[in-house]
C-alpha cells in the first residue's frame, strides 16, 4: 500500500524581498528596524475550568503582551474573545478593554440552546490581523457573488497565530449536580460520516527546508494514523533496493534520520497494523544548502550556490534581531557558524540568506535559560486535603522569585469533575512555545518538566516538524512592508466605505410561485408566442389556465408543478441578479456619510465627508451592552433634504426603497476556523488517584464510571435521513444576519428576499471548499418555498426536501412574510461543518446541501426596518461578578450547591512577600480541589 504526504516547510525559501536590498548591510538595517515597525502581540486566555456542561458559565481573563519583550502591551487597548461552535460558527464575540496592565475579563454563558461538543475559544487584537494572513481557495464564480473582488478576498482570508483553545462542553446532566457521566450528543445529520479507515500517514521535514543532491541532510518525520494519533514504529529509508538509513519513531511518533540523496527519489518504508506502507521523501534539488544545528553550532553544507552573492546568517527571536554575521564558504562548500551563548529564552529562528534577500535555509530552535521559571506559584497548607460540604476554605499561595506584588488570576475547581486533557500547559508554555508554532502542541508541559536529553531531543524535533514562523523573514527584511492595513485599536470605532448603489430586479409577489422550482424573474418581458418552459429545462410541466400552480399524479404522490407565465422571462434563480456581483470599485466623488448612535440614555451623531474614494471613520464613545447605529450617505448638495433630522426624506422606513448609496462597514473578523487536532478532541489515559479524590468519593465509583477516550456509535439506518427540523445547525437573528451579509459584501445595500437564502448560506459556509456552487433550499411555515435547483421527483420526498411544497397559496401573503420587517429568526440545516471541510459530504444534484428556514414573528408581528443601514452595535463587554456564596451565617440554599468552579478571582494580587490567600466556601459535597493561576509581571515574567 502506498500513500504519500509530503509536508515541506520551504514555502518561504523561493521568495525574494519585494524591494531588492542588494547588500548584507541593507538587510541588517532592515531587520533591526523591523523590531519597531513589525512588533506583534500575543494573547493568552486563562479560564476557570478544564471542561464545561451546557448551562455553565465560562469565566476568563485575557492577557495581551508584546511579542518582543513579553511584557504588557502598549499597542492595543481592545481585544476580541470569541466562542465558536464545534462546526466552526460564531456563538458570541466579546469586545474587551485591555487595561494598562495588559488584561481584560469576561464570561460566556453556555445556554440551553447550544449542542454539546468541542467548542473553541479564540482571541486576538485587530493589530494581530496584520500578520500571518493567507487565503482559502475560491473561484471566480465565488468572487462574483460579492460586490467586488476585494470584498471576496477579505471574506476568504484566514490567519495563523491567533490564540485558540478547545473546550469540551458536555450535555446538561440528567440529574442536577450529577457530573459523573459526561455525555456529548452531536447535532443530527442526514448522512452518517464513516470513520476513517485504518492506515498510516507520514510527513517529512528536511532540516533547513530542503534536500540537496549529494549533500548530507537530517530529515525529521512524523507518523500518525488517519485520525491523527501518533504512531511510534520503526522503518527504513531506501534508495532503490538498498537501505541507507533507519527511521525510528519515538515520542509522539516523531524521529530524525540522516541521508545523502542523489538524483533519484528516496523512499521511507514502515510496517503498522500488519501492513507495509511506502512513502516518497521530498525530491532533492540540484543546488542549495542544508544546515545542521547542534550544540550551538550551525554547520552549513552547500552545492552550486550562485558565486555572485554574499551570504549571511541571522538569528531572530520574536521579531528581534539577536545575531547577524557574514558566512564564508570553504572550497568544499561548507561553513560553520557558532551562535551566541546569550540568545533569549524562547523560539529562535536561524536563517541563511544571500545578499539579494533570498532565503537559502531556515531553522527554528528553542533556547531555555530558565529565566522564566521564577514565577511558579505553589499552594501552601490545605491544598491537598478534602473539604466537607459547605466548609469554609482558605488556600494560601506563594509566588517565588517575583519581586514585589504581582497581579494574577486564580481559579479553584472541584477536582472530581476535571476532564483530563492533552492541553496541560500554562501561560508560560503558551507564550514561549505554543504561540510560536503552527498547530496544537500536545502535552506542552512535557517539554518544560526537565532538561534531560530525551526531552531536549523531543523539543528539537518538535521545532522541525511544527516549524511555522510567526515572523516572516522576507517581510522583516523589506522596509516596504512596514505599513500595515490595520492601526492598533485604542477606542471604539466604526469605519468602512461608501459605494454606488446597484439596481436590482425587484421582486413581484407572483414570482414567488416559481422559487420552489429554482426559477426567478429576470424582469424582462418576452414574446407571448415563446414557450417559456422550454428555456428553463423543467420536466413534466403541464398546462394551467391561471399560469400558476397545477398538479400531476403519477399514481404515487401528487406533485405540484410550476408553469411559467408567458409574458415574463424566468431564469435560474441564481442568475436573476448575476450581472451585479462582478467587480465594482469605489466612489469617484466623495459624499457625505452620517452616523447616529442611540444609547439607553441618549443619542450621539456625526457627519463627515468621505475621503480616499469613499472611506469614513467614526469614533464611538465607550459603552457597555448594545446600542443602535444608523448610517446613511448622500451627495453633499443634498444635505439639507437628506440628513437624518430632515422630514423631507419620505422613504426612510421602507426596506424596498433604494438608498442613495451603499454604506458598508469594514468587517475584519475571521470567518473560517481550523480543523481540530486529534489531541484536542481526545483525552489521555486517565486513572483516578487518591491524591485527586477523597476516600469517600473513591468508594462510590464503579468500574463503569469513566469517560471513554473515543466513543464510536454505529447507526442502524443507512442512506440519507430526513432533516430534523427541531434541531437546526445554526440559529441567527434575521436582521443581524442581513447586516453581516451586507457588511461582507454579499448583499449590496438593500434587502433582496429573492437572494437572501443563498446569501445566508454563502455567508455562513463560504463555498463549502468545493470551489463550485451548491444547492440551497428555503423554508417558511413548514413549507419549502425556494430552491436553487430543479428537484428530482423520483427520490424519497422525505429526504429530498420535497415535502410540503407550498401549493396555490396567497402569494401576496407570503411576499409580506418574507419581508425583512416580518422575519424574526433564521434557522439553518446542513450536514456541512466548516471546521471539517475535508470530510466528504454527499452532494446530490436534486436535493439541498443547505436549507435556510425563515421564522416570522409570531402572530403577524413586525419590527421596524430602514431603507439605510440599521445595525445593533455591540459595545465593550461588562464583566460580571463571580458567585461566591457565604455560608458562615446562614444555611445552604435550596437547591443544593453544585458549583464546579469554587472560586474565581481575575484580580488577585500577591503581597510584598509574594503571598496570597483565597477564601471561599465549598460546594454541597465532599471535595478535593485543584488550583490554576496565570499572570504577567511588570518586568515581563509569568505567574503560573
Amino acid at each position: 500500500m502506498k500513500r504519500t504526504i509530503l509536508k515541506l516547510i520551504i514555502a518561504l525559501l523561493p521568495l525574494s524581498v519585494a524591494a531588492q536590498t542588494g547588500s548584507l548591510d541593507d538587510i541588517r538595517m532592515a531587520l533591526e528596524a523591523s523590531a519597531d515597525t513589525q512588533t506583534q502581540e500575543k494573547v493568552y486566555v486563562h479560564i476557570d475550568n478544564t471542561c464545561y456542561f451546557v448551562g455553565d458559565t465560562i469565566w476568563y481573563k485575557a492577557y495581551v503582551a508584546r511579542a518582543d519583550n513579553l511584557g504588557y502591551t502598549d499597542i492595543s487597548r481592545m481585544v476580541y474573545v470569541e466562542l465558536l461552535t464545534p462546526d466552526g460558527l460564531l456563538v458570541e464575540r466579546q469586545h474587551i478593554i485591555v487595561s494598562s496592565d495588559g488584561y481584560g475579563c469576561g464570561q460566556f454563558a453556555l445556554t440551553d440552546s447550544l449542542y454539546s461538543g468541542y467548542y473553541e475559544l479564540r482571541a486576538y487584537t485587530r493589530w494581530m490581523l496584520n500578520f500571518n494572513v493567507s487565503h482559502k481557495r475560491y473561484s471566480k464564480n465565488d468572487a462574483d457573488l460579492f460586490y467586488s473582488r476585494d470584498m471576496a478576498a477579505d471574506y476568504f482570508r484566514t490567519w495563523d497565530g491567533l490564540y485558540s483553545r478547545v473546550l469540551p462542553v458536555f450535555a446538561r446532566p440528567a440529574k442536577p449536580g450529577d457530573y459523573a457521566y459526561k455525555q456529548m450528543v452531536s447535532r443530527p445529520k442526514q448522512h452518517v460520516v464513516k470513520a476513517p479507515k485504518a492506515g498510516l500517514e507520514a510527513g517529512f521535514y528536511p532540516e533547513g527546508g530542503r534536500m540537496v543532491e549529494g549533500v548530507p541532510c537530517r530529515v525529521a518525520f512524523e507518523l500518525t494514523d488517519r485520525a491523527g494519533a501518533a504512531v511510534s514504529v520503526s522503518g527504513r529509508i531506501t534508495d532503490g533496493d538498498a537501505t541507507v538509513a533507519d527511521a525510528v519513531a519515538g515520542y509522539m511518533g516523531r524521529g530524525v534520520f540522516t541521508v545523502t540523496p542523489g538524483a533519484g527519489r528516496l523512499k521511507a518504508r514502515f510496517s503498522s497494523g500488519g501492513k507495509e506502507y511506502t512513502f516518497d521523501l521530498p525530491k532533492a534539488e540540484p543546488s542549495g544548502a542544508t544546515v545542521e544545528l547542534s550544540g550551538g553550532v550551525l554547520d552549513i553544507r552547500s552545492r552550486n550556490l550562485p558565486a555572485d552573492c554574499r551570504y549571511g546568517v541571522s538569528v531572530m527571536c520574536r521579531g528581534v534581531l539577536c545575531h547577524f554575521s557574514e558566512v564564508t564558504f570553504g572550497a568544499d562548500g561548507c561553513a560553520s557558524v557558532t551562535l551566541p551563548a546569550d540568545l533569549p529564552t524562547g523560539v529562535n529562528d536561524v536563517t541563511l540568506f544571500d545578499s539579494r534577500g533570498r532565503i537559502v535555509a531556515d531553522r527554528l530552535f528553542f533556547v531555555n535559560n530558565h529565566d522564566y521559571d521564577c514565577g511558579r506559584m505553589t499552594v501552601e497548607g490545605g491544598g491537598t486535603r478534602s473539604y466537607a460540604p459547605y466548609e469554609k476554605v482558605s488556600i494560601g499561595m506563594k509566588c517565588d522569585g517575583v519581586a514585589g506584588p504581582a497581579l494574577f488570576s486564580v481559579a479553584v475547581r472541584d477536582a472530581a469533575t476535571d476532564d483530563p486533557t492533552y492541553d496541560d500547559g500554562n501561560i508560560m508554555t503558551d507564550m514561549l512555545l505554543g504561540s510560536e508554532l503552527k498547530g496544537f502542541i500536545a502535552n506542552p508541559a512535557y517539554y518544560f518538566a526537565s532538561d534531560d536529553p530525551a526531552r531536549a531531543e523531543a523539543l528539537d524535533v518538535l521545532m522541525m516538524v511544527q516549524g511555522w514562523r510567526r515572523y516572516k523573514w522576507t517581510e522583516l527584511a523589506d522596509t516596504a512592508c512596514a505599513r500595515r492595513r490595520y492601526a492598533p485599536e485604542r477606542s471604539l470605532t466604526v469605519e468602512g466605505a461608501v459605494y454606488k448603489m446597484l439596481s436590482l430586479n425587484e421582486v413581484e409577489p407572483d414570482e414567488i410561485k416559481s422559487w420552489a422550482y429554482g426559477l426567478g424573474m429576470a424582469g424582462i418581458k418576452v414574446d407571448e408566442n415563446v414557450d417559456a418552459s422550454s428555456s428553463v429545462g423543467l420536466d413534466d410541466v403541464v398546462g394551467s389556465d391561471d399560469g400558476g400552480l397545477s398538479s400531476t399524479n403519477d399514481g404515487n404522490n401528487a406533485q405540484d408543478v410550476f408553469v411559467p407565465e408567458t409574458n415574463i422571462e424566468y431564469v435560474r434563480i441564481g442568475e436573476t441578479d448575476a450581472a451585479n456581483g462582478v467587480n465594482h470599485g469605489g466612489l469617484k466623488h466623495e459624499v457625505m456619510v452620517e452616523a447616529e448612535v442611540s444609547f439607553s440614555d441618549g443619542v450621539v451623531g456625526a457627519t463627515q465627508l468621505t475621503r480616499d474614494g469613499g472611506r469614513y471613520v467614526f469614533e464611538i464613545p465607550p459603552f457597555y451592552g448594545t446600542a443602535i447605529l444608523n448610517m446613511k450617505a448622500y451627495n453633499e448638495k443634498d444635505s439639507a433634504q437628506k440628513n437624518m433630522m430632515s422630514r423631507l426624506d419620505k422613504t426612510v422606513f421602507r426596506e424596498d426603497a433604494y438608498p442613495d448609496f451603499f454604506v458598508k462597514r469594514d468587517m475584519f473578523f475571521p470567518i473560517f476556523t481550523s480543523k481540530y487536532s486529534y489531541y484536542q478532541t481526545h483525552t489521555p489515559e486517565y486513572t483516578v488517584h487518591d491524591d485527586a479524590l477523597g476516600d469517600s468519593i473513591l468508594s462510590s465509583l464503579t468500574d463503569d464510571d469513566h469517560r471513554l477516550d473515543n466513543l464510536k456509535v454505529k447507526g442502524k439506518r443507512r442512506g440519507k435521513r430526513a432533516i430534523d427540523y427541531k434541531k437546526p445547525a445554526y440559529v441567527a437573528d434575521a436582521y443581524s444576519l442581513y447586516n453581516d451579509i451586507t457588511d461582507y459584501g454579499l448583499s449590496f445595500g438593500m434587502y433582496d428576499m429573492r437572494q437572501f437564502p443563498v446569501q445566508a448560506a454563502r455567508f455562513l459556509y463560504g463555498n463549502m471548499a468545493r470551489y463550485n456552487r451548491y444547492n440551497v433550499a428555503g423554508r417558511i411555515d413548514r413549507f419549502t418555498y425556494y430552491r436553487t435547483f430543479n428537484p428530482d421527483r423520483n427520490i424519497d420526498a422525505a429526504v429530498s426536501g420535497l415535502t410540503n411544497v407550498w401549493t396555490n397559496r396567497n402569494a401576496r401573503a407570503y411576499y409580506n412574510k418574507l419581508k425583512l420587517k416580518s422575519l424574526h429568526k433564521i434557522r439553518v440545516f446542513t450536514d456541512y461543518e466548516p471546521r471539517n471541510e475535508d470530510v466528504p459530504m454527499v452532494q446530490e444534484s436534486a436535493s439541498p446541501d443547505v436549507t435556510v428556514e425563515m421564522v416570522p414573528f409570531a402572530d403577524g408581528g413586525v419590527q421596524p426596518v430602514f431603507r439605510d443601514r440599521h445595525i445593533v452595535l455591540y459595545g465593550v463587554n461588562e464583566p460580571a461578578d463571580f458567585y461566591n456564596p457565604d455560608y458562615s451565617s446562614r444555611q445552604p440554599d435550596a437547591p443544593a450547591d453544585y458549583r464546579r468552579t469554587l472560586y474565581w478571582n481575575p484580580n488577585a494580587r500577591t503581597d510584598a512577600d509574594g503571598r496570597f490567600m483565597a477564601t471561599f466556601f465549598n460546594n454541597g459535597k465532599e471535595t478535593r480541589i485543584k488550583v490554576s493561576v496565570a499572570g504577567i509581571t511588570d518586568d515581563g515574567k509569568f505567574v503560573y
